[in-house]
């Protein structure tokens, strides 16, 4: 427990001169976001865990996801995306930004309770939004990513989750 808390904290001290760096907005206003290229947070939903992204520029982004589903005893998932950046929203640039998001990854995903340990694998298709907002290195998001399980058995499912990052 104490290895973890130290790498934490220093991951912590050693971002907090980056946290205040401006990410310029395509759209030529002076900043959408505070904070650098990654992030990491917590996402409420299929799954619900811990959640990181990280910009490959001003459209682009990989980002994941790993805990299990809210409600289901045993539950564990880990999800993987790229996703791509619109921003077909006009904002007042001021104070945020909402751009729409969407792309693909993968699905892990097994029930030690009621499936047996059986592992389900497949791909996914995510769509979301982000509201990012100038003043904090912060972002808040909901997405829905529709899954076709291949491995084990041929199935199905919609994921949706909604959740927070902080960006250093």
């Amino acid at each position: 427990m104490r290895p973890l808390l130290l790498c934490i904290g220093m991951v912590l001290w050693g971002s907090a001169a980056h946290a205040q760096s401006p990410v310029a907005a395509p759209s030529g206003a002076a900043k959408e976001r505070m904070g650098g290229p990654f992030g990491l947070g917590v996402s409420v939903g299929a799954p619900t865990g811990l959640t990181g992204k990280a910009w490959l520029g001003q459209s682009g982004a990989v980002q994941f996801t790993v805990g299990g589903d809210l409600g289901r005893i045993g539950d564990l998932a880990v999800t993987a995306d790229y996703v791509y950046h619109v921003r077909p929203f006009v904002t007042d640039g001021e104070i945020y930004s909402l751009p729409l998001y969407f792309g693909g990854g993968l699905n892990l995903g097994s029930n030690t309770y009621e499936l047996d340990g059986s592992l389900m694998v497949g791909p996914r298709v995510v769509t979301g939004v982000s509201l990012l907002l100038t003043e904090l290195p912060i972002d808040f998001f909901v997405e829905v990513a529709p899954t076709l399980y291949l491995v084990e058995s041929v199935s199905w499912s919609v994921d949706g989750a909604l959740g927070v990052r902080y960006y250093f």
